[in-house]
Parts: structure tokens; C-alpha cells; sequence
């Protein structure tokens, strides 16, 4: 498949066979779960932001160059292959520019950006959602059938974008107690039918989008903005794009925490923000 060109037939069929594996499995796994009766589920799963994080270091390039980029991209500025063993490269998803559709999840990260789900809408031709974390496919997550290949298993639940959040909203209302649970990052009350188990956190069910090569910072569809207080207050580049956000009324936050909890701040500011939504 070529780069940015998204089999979006096979993707979509992926979508219906998800959705309906979900319908099904509710039926069959009976509790006390009712589905998503006072709507949230529904609203929640439409409203609910982009997420990328990434660590101190790296933020300033990305204010800087004005892009989150690729892996691929950014080895390919360097005039470097990607990583032989990294994640992305083993998965084959070294070409993508990665968020969460939730808070941030992923650990050791230290800033961060939230974009609004209008982005999935002007990239659904290039990219596409999963109902879970990709890199964990290698590492961290069990998967119910272990001959098949993680490459594989993530071809097979590639979804379309912005059509994937009716995924999303489906297993925030059948899968936890309360929808706002799967935001909250509490277990679901029931597993879902996916199959991946522990070892794993709750990457192991949060919707993954990737979008190839690069995505424009400065855009009308950023959000807010996290960074360090040590860092906004020395650090040229995010000096500028603070700015900017005063500028076009973009929310932005500096955060003051001790050194090792970095991201334990970022990720409670970043819940904090999002939970107006409810």
C-alpha cells in the first residue's frame, strides 16, 4: 500500500464487524450494564479530543519545526533509517503521527497537545483508528490467539476515521459501568470481545488514531497546549507558540511538578480539561 493511501472498503468492513461483535458479545454476556442510557456514551464518544504527548526534549522541535512528524520523517531529516527494532518499525507504522482519542495515556512524557476531533474529519482518507494501543501489540498486551502475527491482528481491527467513534461510542456504553469511566481510564465492567488481556494497562482499550507523515501544529484544529513551567518560561520555541495560542485563543497551561512526576501532572491538567465535556 502506498503512503497516505487508506484501504478504507477493508476498513470499513473491519468497522461493522467490530460494531456488531460488540452487540453481540453484550448479549451474550448479560450484567448490569444498561446501554448508555442517559446518552453520555453518545456525546462523549463524538466530543472527545486528540491527544499526543511527548517528552520535554522533544516538544521544543515540535514548536520549532511547526509539525508533528512521523518517525519515518524525522529519521528521514537525519538522514537515518528508522529504528530496525522499534515499535513502529516492527509494526510497519513507522509513517504515522499517533494520538489517543482520551487523555494522555502513554507514560515518560512530559508535554502535551490536544487537538479537535475536526482533524480526523480533513485526514480520513490517509488515516485510520484502532480500538487499542498498536506498540503494545508487541510488547505489553496478550493476545487471544498468539500464532497470529500482532501485524496481522492490527490489520484486522483498522478502522476508518471519523466512522471509528461510533465504535468508540458503542464500547463506552456497553463495556463500562459509566461511560465516562473509559475517560476516567477505569477498567471496563466487562472485557469486550477483542480478546487482548493482561500484562497491560488501559491502552489495552483506549481508540488509537494515526495519521501519516505529518500533522500542522498551527492549525484551526488545535486545541490546548501542556508544557513544563521551566519550560515555558525559558524555552524560545514553545515562548512562541504560547503566543500564538494568546493570539487565536488556543487554551494553553504551563504545569509546575516535581521531577519525576511529570507526566502524573500533565495527565491529571489534561483530565481535568476534558472533563467539562461530561
Amino acid at each position: 500500500m502506498m503512503r497516505g493511501v487508506v484501504d478504507r472498503q477493508r476498513c470499513s468492513a473491519n468497522l461493522e464487524r467490530l460494531c456488531q461483535g460488540l452487540h453481540d458479545y453484550a448479549h451474550a454476556n448479560p450484567s448490569s450494564v444498561p446501554e448508555d442510557p442517559t446518552g453520555t456514551a453518545a456525546r462523549l464518544s463524538e466530543s472527545l479530543y486528540l491527544a499526543h504527548s511527548t517528552s520535554d526534549r522533544k516538544f521544543s522541535r515540535i514548536c520549532a519545526s511547526g509539525y508533528l512528524v512521523s518517525a519515518s520523517r524525522l529519521a528521514q531529516s537525519r538522514g537515518k533509517p528508522v529504528a530496525p527494532r522499534c515499535a513502529e518499525a516492527l509494526m510497519g507504522t513507522g509513517e504515522s503521527v499517533f494520538f489517543y482519542v482520551s487523555p494522555f495515556r502513554y507514560p515518560h512524557t512530559a508535554c502535551g497537545l490536544l487537538f479537535a476531533g475536526t482533524l480526523e474529519l480533513e485526514r480520513k482518507n490517509d488515516g485510520v483508528a484502532t480500538p487499542f494501543d498498536s506498540g503494545g501489540l508487541l510488547r505489553i498486551f496478550a493476545r487471544p490467539d498468539p500464532a497470529e502475527s500482532p501485524q496481522e491482528f492490527l490489520w484486522r481491527h483498522e478502522m476508518p476515521i471519523p466512522e471509528h467513534r461510533r465504535c468508540l461510542r458503542l464500547s463506552m456504553g456497553l463495556l463500562f459501568q459509566k461511560a465516562e469511566d473509559y475517560v476516567e481510564g477505569l477498567k471496563p465492567h466487562r472485557p469486550g470481545p477483542i480478546g487482548l488481556t493482561s500484562p497491560g494497562d488501559e491502552r489495552r482499550w483506549t481508540h488509537e488514531v494515526r495519521i501519516p507523515d505529518r500533522v500542522l501544529l498551527r492549525s484551526k484544529h488545535l486545541q490546548a497546549v501542556f508544557a513544563p513551567l521551566e519550560r515555558a518560561a525559558h524555552d524560545p520555541a514553545t515562548q512562541e507558540l504560547f503566543r500564538w495560542c494568546a493570539e487565536k485563543g488556543v487554551d494553553h497551561f504551563t504545569l509546575d511538578a516535581p521531577r519525576g512526576g511529570e507526566f502524573e501532572a500533565l495527565q491529571k491538567r489534561c483530565l481535568d480539561y476534558i472533563r467539562k465535556l461530561y
